[in-house]
Order: C-alpha cells, then structure tokens, then sequence
C-alpha cells in the first residue's frame, strides 16, 4: 500500500478540503518565498514592499504601507531598512508629518522593479500553467472572497 497521501485523493472530503485549502494557504506562500528567496538578490517580502510603495504616485509613510500590505508599521520599517542598506530605498521623513518615515525608490530599486516586471509574464505563465482562463477568473473572485473571509476572521478574534 502506498503511504503517500496525495492531495487529490482526499479531495472528496469537504473537511478535508478546508483544511487543505487554509493549510494551503500558507504552504503556497513558504513555496513561493522560498523559491524567489533563492534566485533574487532581495527578498520576496522586500520585493512586495517595493511593488507596493510603486503603486502610489508618491512616497508613501510606512503606516500606509503596512496597511497596504496587511502588515504592521514596525514589519515595513525592517523590511525598508534592509532594503535602504541594499541602496534600493531611501527613508526620509514625512513632508506632511515629521514624526513620519515615507519610502522612496533609488535608482537602484526603480531599475530593480523594472527587471522584475520584465520576468512578472514568464513568472505568472509557469504559476498558472495548470490554469484555464476560467479557471483563473473563478481563482481571483475566490480569493477575492477569502479576503472577506479573512476580515471575518480578524472579527472573530477582536471579539473573543
């Protein structure tokens, strides 16, 4: 008898299926950090700061960029010190607050991001290989919903 579970043979159990689908979420996550971790020169939360702080038109404070990401002021401010020390950040404060630090991209960071946009169409081509088109759209207004979940969630806890 052959000990490995696979994932698709416990697929008919809807029990299964929720853990499966919770637990994977943060398997998915350790596997994609582990693997851009390994072949770029920052890391893979490092790099979603900078996606993040280019979306703005202007820098941003850290606070906002916390929120952005769904993570606190303190997480962004260690991930933006390693990237300044990497020179693809600077910190300067806040024109419109001085007891706040904004993020600005160097030119370091800004041909960085523009390397990685390069690669972001062979990148989502291999994570969706597996994927119809349909498929992708059901994807993306699923986790649309596991997003509300998620504050669900957080409600949950502010409550206990």
């Amino acid at each position: 008898m052959d000990s490995k579970i696979t994932y698709e043979s416990r697929g008919t159990d809807l029990r299964w299926m929720k853990k499966l689908l919770f637990a994977g979420v943060f398997i998915q996550e350790n596997r994609m950090h582990t693997i851009f971790d390994r072949y770029n020169e920052i890391s893979s939360k490092q790099w979603l700061l900078m996606v993040v702080s280019s979306a703005y038109d202007t820098p941003q404070d850290l606070t906002t960029l916390g929120d952005a990401m769904g993570c606190s002021r303190q997480n962004v401010k260690k991930l933006a010190l390693q990237l300044e020390k990497k020179g693809y950040v600077i910190l300067e404060k806040s024109k419109q607050d001085a007891r706040a630090l904004c993020m600005k991209m160097t030119k370091k960071g800004i041909e960085f991001s523009k390397e990685m946009g390069k690669m972001q169409d062979k990148v989502h081509a291999a994570v969706f290989k597996e994927f119809s088109e349909e498929e992708i759209e059901a994807y993306y207004h699923l986790s649309v919903k596991m997003m509300h979940g998620i504050e669900h969630l957080e409600e949950y806890f502010m409550e206990k």
